[in-house]
């Protein structure tokens, strides 16, 4: 096998509490996330080096991607060759940095079967937090810093997505933030969401970093609005934004909420997957 295709799945955060700072300077968190079908297009080959490639964006040299396939080699001696097809937006809370490197781990383990499940979790979780999530995919309660997962089975979900130009840069985020925050009912939006009843876990997606990132980019407050106002049965901040979500009962209603953002602005249509 001389190359693999991965598909680098975004995800939105249902609901996100952050519970505490930790001894070791990271937030303990429960969140409810979930992975859309909007997606990034990664490429794996053999090599004897670590080298990335990526067109639709500018990243830095030592991105995620990077990270992830130097490890894997510093643990096999397995190199890639990676390449990178960039659709997703960064700065958008939608795990596009942590998607691509679970792709090119998946990729690597296809192409050499070297390395255990565990060793990749151990990757996952040193390149970031989200990583181990986009590893597990589908609809998952996290806990920890994000690496503690319990998959749940979840209704198909429809998805308007809404990002404004400006970003939010989740260290900043996190190193100006006040606890403690409002408590997020994660147990009780999953409950509802068990049960099919769309309306009943709307009640509980909130994020409680969403208020602090409005001071940032009052845009996300805009956009909530905007897509509460067009139908939305709940309507929340994903991650650290500044990527906004409104969930609808149908592909078509979500389509039709996105008419009239400004062309500057990111949108999508995704669902669940």
């Amino acid at each position: 096998m001389e190359r693999v295709e991965e598909r680098a799945y975004a995800k939105l955060n249902l609901c996100l509490g952050v519970l505490c700072k930790r001894m070791d300077g990271y937030h303990a968190l429960d969140t409810l996330m979930q992975t859309v079908s909007l997606f990034d297009r990664i490429t794996v080959a053999p090599s004897k080096t670590v080298e990335v490639h990526v067109t639709g964006a500018e990243l830095p040299y030592e991105n995620t991607m990077y990270r992830a396939a130097a490890l894997y080699r510093q643990r096999c001696g397995k190199g890639a060759l990676i390449t990178c097809e960039k659709r997703l937006p960064s700065e958008a809370g939608m795990g596009s940095g942590s998607a691509d490197a679970a792709a090119v781990l998946r990729g690597l383990q296809r192409l050499h079967r070297m390395l255990t499940d565990r060793e990749i979790r151990e990757i996952a979780l040193a390149v970031g937090a989200d990583v181990p999530f986009c590893l597990q995919g589908g609809l998952c309660r996290c806990e920890g810093v994000g690496e503690i997962l319990t998959p749940v089975v979840g209704p198909s979900l429809h998805f308007a997505v809404v990002k404004p130009p400006r970003g939010v840069s989740t260290k900043a985020l996190f190193q100006g933030l006040t606890l403690p925050r409002k408590r997020v009912e994660t147990v009780r939006c999953l409950a509802m969401l068990g049960k099919n009843d769309l309306p009943g876990a709307a009640a509980y997606m909130e994020n409680a970093l969403e208020a602090p990132a409005i001071e940032l980019v009052p845009e996300i407050g805009q956009i909530k609005a905007a897509l509460l106002q067009r139908g939305a049965l709940a309507a929340c901040m994903t991650g650290s934004g500044s990527a906004v979500f409104g969930l609808f009962e149908t592909e078509a209603q979500a389509q039709q909420a996105l008419a009239g953002f400004p062309e500057a602005y990111y949108t999508a249509v995704c669902h669940s997957v």
